[in-house]
């Protein structure tokens, strides 16, 4: 009996066979023939997150910023917040260069564009520094951040419809439409002027009060989860 198990085992090792009674062969086949589950480092709250890692604004880094390290669903709200940063500072380079042009073409006050560059060096790193606040509180779930945020964000809404309606040398709000004949050598030039950056600081207020709308709601969703939330894993 003892020579019939020792040749069966001898036997069953000269076919490589498996303990599941499979081929080895077979079984790496298998494994070769089926899609990989891939699932792409992440991290978030309570997590790694290299703040000390300057690499944001691309062009002269000031803070760290990486939306991959956020929870899933905190990234579209985020997004938010970082577009108003942009619309901002588009709006004060697009009133830098008409100012320029109605200088040389309107010839308006030299004074209007420096009070327009000036603008360029103070709402666009005020509303940068409103977006970190927010960032950061609802990467950290900080609630101080978050409510600092809010009354940033909520100050420089009110300053950007005020820069929507009034009409004060470079600001072109809708107000100067009533005075836009007053003034020699803007005509369809000043209209279009007025028109586009009028609506681009209400855009920018509209979006300024969404994302404090959103941080709310974000910053409740993260609260209650606590734990990283990922995307779906990706078969390939």
């Amino acid at each position: 009996m003892a020579d019939l198990i020792a040749s069966a085992a001898a036997a069953a090792a000269a076919r490589k066979v498996s303990p599941f009674g499979k081929p080895a062969a077979g079984v790496h086949a298998m494994r070769s023939s089926l899609p990989a589950l891939t699932v792409a480092r992440v991290s978030g709250p309570n997590m790694d997150i290299h703040w000390e890692d300057f690499n944001y604004p691309s062009c002269f880094p000031l803070i760290h910023f990486d939306i991959s390290e956020l929870q899933y669903c905190l990234r579209k709200t985020v997004r938010l917040l970082n577009m108003s940063f942009l619309l901002t500072a588009l709006v004060c380079l697009v009133n830098v260069v008409d100012t320029a042009i109605l200088t040389a073409v309107a010839g308006v006050p030299g004074r209007w564009l420096l009070q327009s560059v000036l603008h360029v060096a103070l709402l666009p790193p005020a509303q940068f520094g409103a977006f970190y606040l927010g960032y950061r509180g609802l990467a950290t779930t900080e609630r101080v951040l978050l409510r600092r945020f809010q009354f940033f964000q909520l100050v420089l809404c009110v300053i950007f419809v005020l820069f929507a309606a009034v009409s004060f040398q470079c600001v072109n709000g809708l107000l100067r439409l009533a005075f836009i004949e007053e003034e020699e050598g803007a005509g369809a030039f000043g209209v279009l002027v007025v028109c586009v950056e009028s609506l681009l600081w209400m855009l920018n207020a509209c979006l300024g009060l969404l994302n404090i709308v959103m941080v709310r709601k974000a910053s409740k969703v993260s609260s209650h989860r606590g734990t990283y939330s990922s995307p779906p894993a990706k078969i390939v």
